[in-house]
């Protein structure tokens, strides 16, 4: 029976060749793998010695993690807290097919993959790529993401890999991630803000936890269907039941003394104190949420957690006096704006988002409670710290790059004074400036700031995640 693209999947209650699909596709594509340190391996192979690349990741494919083995792992270690071991995905660039000498016919086709990040920095507004660090500057052939439970555990794997590999694979960059998280135990970034609490959920059984367990789904409906993220996989085993998706990596490097400073510049700007207004609201604004997670256009102070909200839309602020149309989270989900300004169909506006599963990099001061978790972040780096952005979709063009370009770098989107998304907006846009109220939820008092740069671009690749048996069948 052929796998229904059009709608999520029930895991648990999958037939015999849903079961076969998710034991060929690899995890962290239908859900994060949960681990809180990572390691990154960018490897190149020798085109002319394509037979030691193929041995290399054919070895290489029986530590891989499949969908339904991290699936279940997942779900004994919410029962019994057992450690799940380290997970182990690898994902391949274009050039990387080339260099193991892979027929044409069986590498992914998606124009944007095949030509690389670096060839679509115009489209995407991005440094050129000699200002990319020196790793990225150079052909990357694929990926080794390893995650684990500790840094020791993830440590071990990469000395086995680095001890198993021939001459002819070169590890030529290692990134380094480390999740942070907030006294409520919430996904937090540098700037300070919760993130990742919205998502594109493609399992059934994490659709009905979001419905009973958290705030709901009945006015943001965080529902999708599997071909947000999956396309066929050539050279799998099977025609019908192997998988695969497209997957970019960008190294974004944080400016936080810039951030904050400019933050609180704002505020002053808007007058927040002087009017009786909370100003954290400058930063809520330009987030979209309060450092809590609280959106900011539900309430105009934080506190709305445990669990974070996520069940809204804009439908209640289509003036933008609460949340600017430049905020970050309304910018790249704009939850229904594109309906309302253009007529387009809510279907093709959320045909653009992916499933994100990103990790901070980069140590802070910070002190942290019994648990470990964070109370306040005490420093403000101006760099060596940020997000390594990584997300799976089925399409570069109409994913990442819409998202990319169409939204977060128009400034006239949605609105044509909005600006900037201030967060990951970059190019010639950054001389509109932004339109923020000076008081929340009147829309008339909006005011222009200026805001952008503090986010770099460091660099990265487009990859695609090929399904197991393509691995096994080099």
């Amino acid at each position: 029976m052929p796998i229904n693209l059009d709608a999520p999947l029930a895991w648990e209650r999958a037939n015999a060749d849903e079961l076969a699909m998710l034991d060929d596709l690899q995890g962290n594509i239908l859900k994060g793998h949960g681990r809180n340190h990572t390691q990154n391996l960018f490897f190149v192979l020798d085109p002319q010695k394509p037979q030691e690349g193929r041995g290399f990741l054919k070895v290489l494919a029986q530590s891989i993690k499949s969908a339904r083995q991290q699936l279940q792992e997942a779900k004994e270690y919410r029962i019994s807290k057992k450690d799940a071991g380290v997970f182990i995905t690898v994902v391949l660039s274009a050039s990387g097919y080339g260099a193991l000498g892979i027929a044409e016919d069986s590498i992914p086709a998606d124009p944007a993959f095949r030509s690389g990040l670096k060839q679509r920095k115009d489209i995407l507004s991005d440094p050129d790529p000699e200002e990319w660090d020196p790793a990225f500057q150079e052909p990357i052939h694929g990926m080794i993401l390893i995650g684990g439970s500790d840094e020791a555990q993830v440590r071990q794997v990469h000395r086995r890999i680095q001890q198993q590999k021939p001459a002819s694979v070169k590890i030529i960059g290692t990134e380094y991630g480390l999740a942070m998280r907030n006294k409520n135990g919430d996904g937090i970034e540098h700037f300070g803000y919760v993130d990742g609490r919205s998502q594109p959920l493609l399992l059934q059984e994490d659709i009905e936890i979001e419905k009973t367990q958290k705030d709901g789904i009945d006015i943001w409906d965080p529902t999708f269907p599997l071909k947000q993220v999956l396309v066929p996989c050539p050279g799998g085993a099977s025609k019908d039941l192997s998988f695969g998706s497209y997957f970019v990596f960008r190294k974004l490097e944080q400016n936080v003394k810039g951030f904050k400073e400019r933050e609180e510049a704002i505020a002053e700007e808007l007058k927040l104190a002087e009017t009786g207004q909370d100003p954290e609201l400058a930063g809520a604004m330009l987030v979209g949420r309060f450092e809590d997670g609280t959106p900011v256009v539900l309430k105009n102070t934080d506190g709305l957690v445990n669990p974070v909200k996520n069940n809204f839309d804009f439908s209640q602020d289509t003036a933008g006096g609460k949340c600017p149309f430049h905020g970050h989270i309304r910018k790249t989900n704009p939850r229904g704006d594109s309906v309302r300004e253009f007529g387009v169909p809510l279907e093709e506006e959320r045909s653009h988002i992916m499933a994100r599963r990103g990790i901070t990099y980069g140590t802070r001061n910070a002190e942290l409670d019994a648990e470990g978790k964070i109370i306040e972040l005490k420093d403000k780096p101006v760099g060596g710290v940020g997000l390594l952005f990584m997300a799976y979709q089925s399409n570069f063009e109409n994913q990442f790059e819409f998202t990319q370009a169409s939204w977060a770098n128009n400034p006239g989107f949605v609105k044509g004074d909005a600006g900037l998304d201030p967060v990951i907006g970059q190019g010639a846009g950054s001389s509109t400036p932004q339109q923020q109220p000076a008081v929340w939820g009147d829309a008339n008092s909006k005011k222009p700031i200026d805001f952008h740069g503090f986010v770099t671009m460091k660099g990265g690749e487009y990859f695609f995640s090929p399904c197991i048996s393509f691995f096994k069948n080099l």
